[in-house]
């Protein structure tokens, strides 16, 4: 009797709508879960031709580098270049989670990078562009522009909050003992430092 009164009742009607809520609100959270996390931004575009990110590559940035702050460190003004290979190969190296894959592309009067970021256990593509300010103690990111995975909009705010502060995080780690000024031209990074 009891089960026959339930299916004739607005109980029924009312189970079914909240059933029927319910599923739609699991197929939508699953669609932006996938959603939210496939594809992204394409990979940064070399300037100075294809990047080859190799242990070389990250020693060929650190003998530079180790040479630029010796030179300063000994009191004279100093001059160095490096390419994307060195530098995508240095940050490949150096950087750990929450980033992977990271590319370094450098253009005329900016850089752009490019890496996975791994976020609420997910993996979205992201692309970077801006400067960087050297005179301080700290390198600091000047970021003009954040692209993040198809990630839906109530998402985007929160994930490029997120990247802004890994990448915060990150350069808060290299110390600078000498105020440097880069200068950027295709596939190119040449700092001027002073003792």
């Amino acid at each position: 009797m009891f089960l026959s009164w339930f299916f004739m009742s607005p109980l029924r009607f009312i189970f079914g709508l909240f059933g029927g809520l319910l599923l739609l609100l699991l197929i939508i959270a699953a669609c932006t879960v996938v959603l939210a996390f496939t594809g992204g931004p394409a990979p940064c575009t070399p300037g100075g031709g294809p990047i080859t990110v190799s242990a070389a590559n990250a020693d060929a940035f650190d003998t530079k580098w180790d040479a630029f702050n010796a030179t300063l460190d000994g009191g004279s003004a100093a001059t160095t270049n490096f390419n994307e290979s060195e530098i995508s190969s240095f940050v490949d190296r150096e950087v750990g989670d929450p980033f992977t894959d990271p590319r370094v592309c450098i253009h005329d009067g900016y850089g752009e990078g490019t890496a996975t970021f791994s976020v609420l256990g997910f993996d979205a593509k992201i692309k970077v562009k801006g400067n960087m300010d050297l005179t301080g103690a700290h390198p600091v990111a000047k970021i003009d522009n954040i692209e993040v995975g198809n990630v839906p909009d109530f998402l985007v705010d929160v994930v490029k909050g997120l990247v802004e502060s890994a990448i915060d995080d990150e350069t808060a780690k290299v110390d600078l003992d000498h105020p440097m000024t880069p200068t950027l031209t295709e596939g190119d990074a040449k700092l001027d430092g002073t003792p």
